[in-house]
This record gives C-alpha cells, sequence and structure tokens, in this order.
C-alpha cells in the first residue's frame, strides 16, 4: 500500500464525515486536507524527494497539534503547539488516531 493509500484509507476510517482533497505533484509532492468541520481540518504534507512529512490538525488557521519530521521526528503538543517534543518516527493510523484523541478530549474543536 503506497503512502497516500495509507493516509486516505486511515482518515477514512477514523473519521468517515471528512471530506478529502488531495493534490499530487509530479510524483513528488503529496497534499491531503481532511475538512472536518468549518473551521477544523487536517493537513498532510509529504515530500518524496526530501522524505519530508507533515501531519497537522489546524483550527481556525492554526496548528494545534502535529507530528513531523522536519530535521528530526517530533510532535507539537495540544498544550504548546509551539514547541517540539522528540519521537521515533509515527505510523499513519498512530498519528491520525492521537489527532481523533485531541478532538475527542477537547470539545471546544467543533466537526460540523
Amino acid at each position: 500500500m503506497t503512502l497516500r493509500d495509507e493516509i486516505i484509507k486511515t482518515i477514512k476510517e477514523e473519521f468517515p464525515d471528512a471530506e478529502l482533497e488531495v493534490h499530487e505533484r509530479r510524483d513528488t509532492i503529496l497534499e491531503i486536507r481532511a475538512t472536518l468541520g468549518q473551521e477544523i481540518f487536517i493537513e498532510v504534507y509529504a515530500n518524496f524527494l526530501s522524505n519530508k512529512r507533515s501531519y497537522a490538525l489546524i483550527y481556525k488557521g492554526d496548528r494545534i497539534f502535529g507530528y513531523d519530521n522536519y530535521k528530526f521526528w517530533h510532535y507539537h503538543p495540544v498544550k504548546d503547539p509551539n514547541i517540539h517534543i522528540s519521537c521515533e518516527e509515527p505510523s499513519v493510523p498512530f498519528v491520525i488516531q492521537q489527532i481523533r484523541k485531541t478532538i475527542e478530549s477537547r470539545r471546544q474543536y467543533p466537526m460540523s
């Protein structure tokens, strides 16, 4: 299964009502936006040449949680999404499940 297919499959499993937009450029860049509500979405970015990946939960235009490997694998906790906490490379299902848990633990993020 390709990374693209794994991301789409996992998002559809965790967020069956999400509206997905998938953009690919020259088999190099993959961008996926999963709209969950009027002001909340998941943004996934992958660059296959540089091996960079980013998963972010965006609410009202701000990243409120995420994982990426810019310089090293790390995550941005919901308590302070501007800091970097080092971690091992997470699996796609793990990241999407963490996003689901973040939304469920904070009811101020409406998904409709």
